[in-house]
This record gives structure tokens, sequence and C-alpha cells, in this order.
């Protein structure tokens, strides 16, 4: 598969082949259920409305092509400063898709006339800090909306520089201070914690080990409940039994499903 990427405007004849990627990302890499994804499919991304929006050519979707193959999309408002929706094929992800969409929608907001751009996420998304992260982003907002009559949470993110602090950050936004060093198990073992965070629905995990150099693997630990009572399914989502915090993998790909 070809590395060579291009980036347009979306087309009309672009609709279906959006919707379909919305629907693969949303699916694998967001924490809704299957009536809460179709609602908002119906809400966002119903074809026929899409065909219409495309075809009026406002510029506020971009789409990026590979080897002629629609891979990814975001969309834009100058108006708010905002990047929202950008998500890339689930079979087309690790080449840089969704930093070359990420890169071109922050350089053409911008170019209008947009000093401060944020990406905004429903919080749903597990893996959406750790993509922001890369370009120095940070969550500094957050809000509840209505999509097609449901209720949902939706994540502001900016340059760090604008990033909240102290008692207004996010409360599932860990630092290395928010958990001990060491913890205890149910049955009694003590074990390690690391500083490495994977972010869940709910609050970071993080990996404990049952020696102190962090070498022999015992599991993860819940940074929202305080639990080592942490299952990996085959797919390698993690959830805690005790409070239901969940993270879904974003398999070391670029985590462009915002």
């Amino acid at each position: 598969m070809s590395d060579t990427l291009s980036v347009r405007s979306a087309e009309s004849d672009d609709a279906e082949r959006v919707r379909e990627i919305a629907e693969s990302t949303f699916t694998q890499a967001y924490a809704l259920s299957p009536q809460d994804i179709e609602t908002i499919l119906s809400a966002k991304f119903d074809v026929e409305s899409l065909r219409t929006q495309f075809g009026e050519d406002d510029g506020t979707t971009l789409v990026a092509e590979q080897d002629g193959v629609l891979a990814g999309f975001a969309t834009t408002s100058a108006d708010e400063g905002t990047i929202r929706w950008l998500h890339v094929d689930p079979e087309r992800r690790g080449v840089g898709v969704g930093t070359t969409l990420f890169e071109q929608a922050v350089e053409e907001l911008e170019a209008e006339g947009v000093e401060d751009v944020r990406g905004v996420v429903l919080s749903s998304n597990t893996a959406a800090g750790a993509f922001f992260e890369r370009f120095g982003y940070g969550q500094t907002d957050e809000w509840q909306t209505d999509i097609g009559g449901l209720e949902v949470v939706e994540y502001a993110f900016a340059e760090s520089s604008d990033v909240e602090s102290g008692d207004d950050a996010r409360d599932t936004e860990h630092t290395d201070s928010d958990w001990p060093d060491t913890t205890t198990t149910d049955d009694g073992q003590t074990v390690h914690l690391d500083d490495d965070v994977l972010q869940g629905t709910e609050g970071a995990f993080v990996a404990a080990y049952t020696d102190e150099n962090r070498t022999e693997e015992y599991g993860y630990y819940c940074t929202n409940c305080g639990s080592t009572d942490v299952s990996m399914d085959s797919m390698e989502r993690l959830e805690c039994e005790n409070c239901g915090n969940v993270r879904r993998p974003d398999d070391d790909y670029d985590e462009s499903y915002l």
C-alpha cells in the first residue's frame, strides 16, 4: 500500500464513503451502543444530507485520498474555530492519514483568520487525548449537547498554552502524582505501578508489576476507583470490573477517531 496522500474538499460523490468510514470508526473506537451510533449517524451522516452539503462546495469537510481511495475525513468550522469528526478508515490507519488531515485542517482554519484552533470530540472517544497530545494540545473544556435527541458530552482540546490548570482540569486527566507507587491487590499482593497512561472512559489505566524494577507484569490499575480487578479481552480491551471504566485498544496507530 502506497503512503502517498492527498487532501481535498469533499464532493457529493464522497457522501456514501464518508458515512461508511464514520460507521466503522464509531463501532471500533467509541464507547457507544449500536443504538447510539445509529442515532448519531442519522443525525450527522445522513447520505442525502451529506451529498447536498458537499455539493455546495463550502469547503468545511476535507477528505484524504490514498491511491484513489477515500481514507479519511474531517470537518471544520471557521466561525467556531473547530475541527470535528476526524475519522480514518480502520484499514488505512498507521500511515499518517489522521495527522495529514489534522495539519491541513489547522492550516486552512488559520488561513481564514482563526487564531486558536480547537479540536472537539465526543467523550466516548477514548483515544482522542493521545492523538491531540502529539500536537501539543490538551483538554480545555467540556459541555453537554444533543445529537438527534441523544444527550452526549463533548470535550474541547487546544494548544497547551490554553489548557486550564488546577481545579479546572478534568478529573480524568491524571498526572504521575495522582496514583501511588504501589498498591495492594484483593489477595494481599503488593504491586508496583507505572507512569504510562492508557486513558479510559472514566479515568486512566496504568500498568501494574509484581517487582520493583517493573519487569514482571501483573495487570492494570484503574485510577478511577483504585482497583486492580481489570480484565483484558482478546481484542486488548480493558475493563475495570469494579467501576466499569473501559479502554478500547488503539492498536498503536494514529488515534484518528475524533
